[in-house]
């Protein structure tokens, strides 16, 4: 099957672009929920993850079909080949609704990627800081009967009663629940138990399309679409996973994703709980110093950029990526 891969990516450098990201917050502030992360520096900061991943995907998934940018303001990396018959890059005006622009928030741009044009049937979803950390075949990521192949880890402290869950849980679990609250409605069954394993994600195009067009759902993507920045009342792409699993067009298996950040102590006692689950999980890492060992063995890692990330965390970053994907990409100029 072709298999291709799509990324998000902004040029937070632009001075244009920061100018008009600050008009829209301050129009829109107090009359919106927004996510209290939604504008934070770490949500669009690139500190060169996109070309590293890219240096990933071609020197271990060379059997990627084709590769689509994301992105809006003109933005173009300096250093990528548009040339390259593998690379296409999708404007936001390409993919959306006009009145939803401009946008800065990724969960809007993402309900509406099946827009993209020619893109395949299967399709992985990476964000820039994801990488491949070892050969791997497309049957990791879907199965023989072309079912996606999802990890999942579990919530804990889980509750029945929603309202009392969500409101002691931080923003984006409560955007998860919201997506598992839907699966419930239009099935009638409970997928609460199930979060994501942060990884490198599969889907399928013609079933993320019946989903979203789902009359008990469309309504409610409609109009997240057009929030400028995130809110917790929004869906998750989580959601297209659930509606597969619900459908059997998705195998989920359990994989807790090992932790280590500058939170030492709390991500020692996280990873000694779970050793069983994260032996072979992706590793979710935003001090590389301190995970260096960790990604020997993982297939997938990914650098998270998160509030806590500082200028010393994102060098020793910049320094890891440089020492693992040395060599340029036939993407690079």
């Amino acid at each position: 099957m072709k298999i291709d891969i799509v990324y998000l990516w902004v040029d937070d450098t632009d001075k244009k672009w920061r100018a008009e990201k600050d008009k829209w917050l301050q129009t829109i502030k107090g009359t919106h929920p927004v996510y209290s992360d939604a504008a934070i520096d770490a949500r669009w900061r690139d500190n060169g993850e996109l070309m590293y991943s890219l240096r990933s995907v071609d020197k271990f998934a060379p059997w990627v079909n084709h590769i689509y940018i994301v992105t809006g303001f003109g933005h173009i990396p300096k250093w990528l080949n548009t040339k390259h018959p593998k690379i296409t890059i999708v404007s936001h005006k390409d993919i959306m609704p006009p009145d939803s622009l401009p946008t800065f928030n990724a969960t809007a741009i993402e309900m509406c990627i099946p827009n993209i044009k020619g893109l395949s049937e299967h399709f992985l979803l990476m964000n820039d800081d994801m990488f491949f950390n070892r050969a791997l075949p497309p049957s990791f990521f879907f199965d023989s009967y072309g079912r996606a192949r999802v990890l999942y880890s579990a919530h804990s402290n889980r509750s029945t009663n929603i309202g009392r869950w969500m409101s002691r849980v931080d923003e984006y679990t409560q955007t998860l629940i919201l997506s598992a609250k839907y699966i419930e409605d239009i099935f009638g069954q409970s997928v609460y138990k199930y979060r994501p394993s942060h990884g490198i994600d599969p889907y399928i195009k013609s079933s993320w399309i019946e989903c979203r067009n789902h009359p008990m759902l469309n309504h409610q993507i409609d109009a997240q679409i057009r929030n400028k920045f995130r809110t917790n009342n929004e869906v998750q792409r989580w959601i297209f996973n659930l509606y597969d699993l619900i459908n059997n067009r998705a195998v989920f298996q359990h994989s807790r994703a090992k932790k280590f950040s500058h939170h030492k102590i709390s991500d020692f006692i996280y990873n000694t709980i779970f050793a069983f689950q994260i032996r072979k999980s992706p590793v979710c890492c935003t001090d590389t110093a301190t995970s260096r060992s960790a990604l020997q063995n993982c297939p997938t890692f990914c650098i998270n950029d998160s509030r806590d990330t500082d200028q010393y965390i994102l060098r020793d970053n910049a320094q890891f990526m440089a020492e693992r994907f040395p060599e340029k990409s036939q993407f690079e100029k």
